[in-house]
Formats: structure tokens, C-alpha cells, sequence
């Protein structure tokens, strides 16, 4: 009886050596899928990244001359800018429905009111 019963339990273990590997393959396929989703996803956002950081619209604002110094909301749809265009800055109020130049300063001027205001001497 104890013979049958090793027998037996070889017999199961025999047939369950390849459920096991079996099993562990699908884990092994699972972990190399997810990390290669996770591949896919990191290498999406690296050329996101590297499109907004070199692409055209890049491109275009380094030539022309266009960088923005600052932005501050005044309200739900309205803001404050400070752009700087070639050797001026302008600072243009954007709401909604339009764009408009509040005050255009060349840049010694700025930085002349810059230093003040952080100096704090205000005029």
C-alpha cells in the first residue's frame, strides 16, 4: 500500500512538474510584457519631451527672439505676462478674448526697475 501510494504521488508530481513551469512561464511572460509596456510609455515621454524641447515651435521662438519671463493669473480667464522680444520687454495682460500691451520697456529699463522693486525701493 505504501509502495502505491509513493508511486501515486510520483505519478502527480510527475504530471504537476509541467503545471508549475508552465505557471512560471506566464509569470515570466507577464513581467517582461509589463516592463516593456512600462519601456514603451517611458520612451513616449521622452520624445515628448524632446519634441517640445527641440522641435519647431522651439525653433521658432529661439529665432524669433521670443522668451517668456513670467506669467501671473489675475483672474479665472486673465493674466499678466512678461515677454521679452529681442532687447525689449513687454508686459501684456491676456484675457479671454484678446491680448493687450500694457507696457513696453527696454531692457536696461527693466532691469533698472527689477533691481529697485527687489531692492525694496518702491516707486
Amino acid at each position: 500500500m505504501r509502495r502505491l501510494n509513493t508511486a501515486a504521488l510520483l505519478c502527480i508530481l510527475s504530471y504537476g512538474q509541467p503545471l508549475l513551469a508552465a505557471e512560471a512561464g506566464a509569470v515570466s511572460t507577464g513581467l517582461r510584457a509589463a516592463a516593456s509596456l512600462l519601456l514603451v510609455i517611458a520612451l513616449m515621454f521622452a520624445l515628448a519631451w524632446a519634441v517640445r524641447r527641440y522641435g519647431p515651435v522651439a525653433r521658432v521662438r529661439k529665432s524669433l527672439g521670443l522668451d517668456v519671463l513670467g506669467q501671473v493669473s489675475v483672474g479665472n480667464r486673465a493674466s499678466l505676462a512678461l515677454i521679452r522680444v529681442g532687447r525689449s520687454v513687454l508686459l501684456i495682460g491676456v484675457t479671454a478674448g484678446a491680448v493687450t500691451l500694457l507696457k513696453d520697456m527696454q531692457e536696461g529699463d527693466f532691469e533698472h526697475s527689477l533691481s529697485q522693486y527687489q531692492g525694496g525701493e518702491r516707486q
